[in-house]
């Protein structure tokens, strides 16, 4: 049994969602991004990354941060998971930012941030709000989607 086949049977759902993410992320340590991930572990960390970086700070963090470098890869995990409704949210913010594509340079994307407008700033935070209400479960979505694609896992 694998790893992460034995995250999966941890009772507790976020308990067995840090077991994942502890798996994944050491994967990650020898090239410090993701470029020894497969695509269906990318899926889960893109969207992890984006639940913690709204959960903590909002889309101005996420944006501010390295996690806004894959942007588009976070909608498209959004979708792959089955998180139709978070996607929507995530999709409308993304409309807000004032240049799209939104670029995958850090640099460029903070230089961005330092002149956003109030109003898309209130629109942010209106959205985060949707975010928060959590309409659908992320948590069981995103461990479905490994129970799914198990052998991806491995």
């Amino acid at each position: 049994m694998s790893e992460i086949e034995k995250a999966l049977l941890i009772k507790d759902e976020t308990e067995s969602i840090l077991k994942i993410q502890e798996i994944l992320w050491k994967k990650t340590e020898l090239y410090d991004d993701f470029e020894n991930l497969n695509e269906a572990e990318k899926t889960f960390l893109y969207v992890e990354i984006l639940e913690a970086e709204i959960n903590n700070g909002g889309f101005d963090q996420y944006f501010f941060n390295s996690s806004g470098d894959y942007a588009h890869e976070t909608l498209e995990a959004l979708k792959k998971i089955g998180a139709i409704k978070t996607a929507k949210i995530v999709e409308e913010a993304y409309r807000y930012f004032p240049e799209n594509p939104i670029p995958k340079d850090n640099g460029k994307r903070r230089e961005i941030l330092e002149n956003i407008d109030t109003q898309t700033s209130e629109k942010w935070t209106q959205l985060e709000d949707k975010f928060y209400l959590y309409e659908e479960n992320i948590g069981g979505l995103i461990l479905e989607y490994v129970r799914n694609n198990i052998s991806e896992f491995n």
